[in-house]
């Protein structure tokens, strides 16, 4: 995914922001953490991307899904710059 299509989910995020989420998000696909996700593991995986992109909006429906199951990551958090 290139730093345009990130600047379409996370719009208010600088470029350095969606240059660090790509880098995750490329990781986390090399490693195979995109597959298999039920809809509270994919939200957390959401907000991880949004974190490190250093996007400040998110949907209300993402945190209440990530939040309502207590997910568990299945690969390493980002560490936030910054």
């Amino acid at each position: 995914m290139s730093d345009a299509a990130l600047r379409e989910i996370f719009p208010t995020a600088p470029e350095d922001g969606l240059d660090e989420g790509a880098r995750h998000l490329a990781r986390w696909g090399v490693e195979g953490h995109g597959t298999g996700l039920d809809d509270s593991t994919a939200a957390l995986m959401y907000i991880d991307l949004a974190r490190a992109s250093q996007e400040d909006e998110l949907p209300d429906a993402v945190r209440m899904s990530a939040e309502m199951r207590r997910a568990a990551r299945s690969r390493r958090a980002p560490t936030f710059r910054g």
